[in-house]
């Protein structure tokens, strides 16, 4: 990214797309990386050592190159983020869904790509901190895109609809997945179990509950307990609320 003439006011515009940028120039001997290893090192990296552990020189250094030769395949840090977002969304797998598929098979596939999702983050605990910048759509995502928008065509939904359902449920998925991926990190780290997760958070309310600070806290708590769910269910059922909510299916 670029600011005009060095003015220090100046305003940052719309990341570049690497996908804007020719991959292999006209002249000389092909490259001898990819920009598909490059993401590749990069997401390895993050995955065993955490996001800030990406840098420039560290992912050149895994491929066997210098620093300076890393910047002839990725213009920037913002770049190679790009890739490495991209790089993961290729891990969908995405079933057929042929022209007049019934309603209730797309509502499971949708609730297929949420639950792949969520899986996708827990395999990468670092992605929903760099989904936070503005979005740029590569290959991977678009092909994401395009397959929850045919999901979506015999809806009566208009564009705008089409696409906030699919933000609401990408997002809700990432979401879940990295909290769950930070609490399996935080019980590797303590020794704690998930039942002494669960039970300390029961705990927490339980004892704001009874402060009498919270008294529609206290009214829920007093009601009778929820069936036991566990978190993968729970998923489950949020992510189709979200989904019959938006396409007004009547909740049970």
């Amino acid at each position: 990214m670029a600011t005009s003439g060095g003015d220090p006011d100046a305003k940052i515009g719309v990341p570049a797309s690497i996908w804007d940028v020719p991959e292999y120039g006209g002249r000389g001997p092909r490259p001898r990386h990819s920009r598909a290893m490059i993401a590749a090192a990069a997401v390895s990296l993050a995955d065993a050592e955490g996001i800030d552990a990406v840098t420039m020189r560290r992912v050149a250094a895994g491929l066997g190159m210098g620093t300076m030769s890393l910047y002839n395949y990725v213009p920037s840090k913002e770049h190679l983020v790009q890739l490495m977002i991209d790089q993961v969304s290729g891990e969908y797998r995405y079933a057929d869904s042929p022209p007049g598929r019934p309603a209730a098979d797309h509502r499971a596939a949708i609730l297929d790509l949420a639950r792949q999702g969520r899986d996708i983050t827990r395999r990468h605990p670092w992605l929903p901190r760099v989904m936070q910048r503005p979005p740029v759509f590569g290959p991977g995502a678009l092909r994401y895109v395009e397959h929850f928008l045919g999901l979506l065509s015999g809806s009566d939904l208009d564009t705008g609809a089409k696409m906030e359902i699919l933000g609401m449920v990408n997002g809700f998925a990432i979401s879940y997945g990295g909290v769950q991926a930070a609490q399996a990190e935080e019980r590797a780290r303590t020794g704690v179990t998930e039942e002494e997760q669960a039970a300390a958070q029961v705990t927490s309310l339980v004892s704001a509950a009874a402060s009498g600070r919270y008294p529609q806290l206290a009214e829920a708590l007093a009601g009778p307990p929820p069936p036991p769910r566990d978190a993968d269910e729970i998923f489950d059922r949020c992510i189709l609320r979200l989904i019959d909510g938006a396409l007004g299916v009547p909740q049970a």
